[in-house]
C-alpha cells in the first residue's frame, strides 16, 4: 500500500514539474503620449440595386519624436462595399492594407528590408443602423475585425490571426442651409482571441477607446456632388499587451498609448 501512495505522489510531482518550470514575472507598464497629424481622403461610387463601394484612404505622421525615420507612423487603404436595403440599415463588407512606419530607431535599422515587417492585412464586416429626427442624426455600427501578420513572431505569445469586435455610436446635428454638420462618436475595441499570456486576469480586454469631435462642411457649389470636408479632433487611448519569453520567465509589458489628433478630411461622390 505505501508503495501505491508513493507512486501516486511521483505522478503528481512530474505533472505539476512543467508548471513549476515558467515563472511569471511581474507585469510592466509603460505609457506613450503622441501627436498626430492626418489625412483622410473617401471616394464613393454608387452601383445598383442599393450597392455602392467606398475607397478610403487615412495617412498618419507622428509630431513627437520629429525624427524623419520615425515621422510617417502608419497609412491604411480600404476598399468596401455597402449594401443598404433601407435609409435606417447599411451592411458593409471590406479589406485594408495597413502600411506601417518603424516603430522605433532599433527597429528601423532592419523595418524596410522585410514587406512583412510593415505590411499588415485586415478583413471586416459591420453592421450600422441609423437613427434621424429633425436636425439630428444618430448612428450605431458594430464591427468585427480580422487581422493578419506574416512577419517572424514567437507564436506562443504573439497570435498570427487576430479577431477584435468594435462598437461605435455616433451623433450629428446638421445646418442644412450652411451645409454645415458638426458631430461627436466615440469606440470602444475588445478583444476577442487574445492569446493567453497576454489576457488580464483570465479574460478578454479592451484595446482601444477611441473618440472624436469635429465638423463637415459641404462645399458650396452648383454641382449636386459637390464634395464635403471634414476637419476634426481625435483622442485615442490604446493598451497593448505583449509576453515574451526569457529563460523560464514570461515577461509581461503593457504599453499604453494616448494619440492626440488632428485631422482634415475629404470626401466626395461620383
Amino acid at each position: 500500500m505505501k508503495l501505491h501512495y508513493l507512486i501516486v505522489l511521483l505522478c503528481l510531482l512530474l505533472s505539476a514539474a512543467p508548471l513549476a518550470a515558467i515563472n511569471y514575472a511581474e507585469e510592466t507598464t509603460r505609457t506613450e503620449n503622441v501627436g498626430q497629424l492626418r489625412l483622410d481622403l473617401t471616394y464613393t461610387h454608387p452601383l445598383p440595386h442599393q450597392l455602392s463601394i467606398v475607397l478610403f484612404e487615412d495617412v498618419r505622421f507622428d509630431f513627437v519624436p520629429f525624427v524623419p525615420s520615425t515621422l510617417f507612423d502608419l497609412s491604411l487603404t480600404s476598399v468596401s462595399l455597402v449594401y443598404s436595403p433601407f435609409p435606417y440599415l447599411k451592411t458593409e463588407a471590406a479589406y485594408m492594407l495597413k502600411i506601417s512606419g518603424p516603430s522605433s530607431s532599433k527597429a528601423a535599422n532592419n523595418h524596410w528590408n522585410d514587406p512583412n515587417n510593415f505590411i499588415k492585412h485586415r478583413v471586416y464586416g459591420g453592421v450600422i443602423g441609423i437613427y434621424t429626427v429633425g436636425n439630428w442624426s444618430f448612428v450605431a455600427r458594430e464591427r468585427l475585425l480580422w487581422d493578419m501578420r506574416f512577419d517572424d513572431i514567437d507564436r506562443r505569445t504573439t497570435n498570427q490571426h487576430q479577431l477584435t469586435l468594435r462598437h461605435f455610436l455616433k451623433t450629428s446635428y446638421s445646418f442644412k442651409n450652411k451645409g454645415i454638420n458638426p458631430y461627436l462618436w466615440t469606440e470602444l475595441a475588445n478583444t476577442l482571441n487574445a492569446n493567453e499570456y497576454c489576457r488580464l486576469n483570465g479574460h478578454q480586454y479592451i484595446e482601444r477607446w477611441r473618440t472624436c469631435a469635429g465638423v463637415n462642411w459641404k462645399i458650396p457649389a452648383e454641382d449636386k456632388n459637390r464634395g464635403t470636408l471634414n476637419f476634426f479632433f481625435r483622442y485615442d487611448w490604446g493598451r497593448f499587451r505583449s509576453a515574451e519569453f526569457s529563460g523560464d520567465d514570461i515577461l509581461l509589458t503593457t504599453r499604453r498609448r494616448n494619440e492626440y489628433a488632428i485631422g482634415i478630411g475629404y470626401e466626395f461622390t461620383n
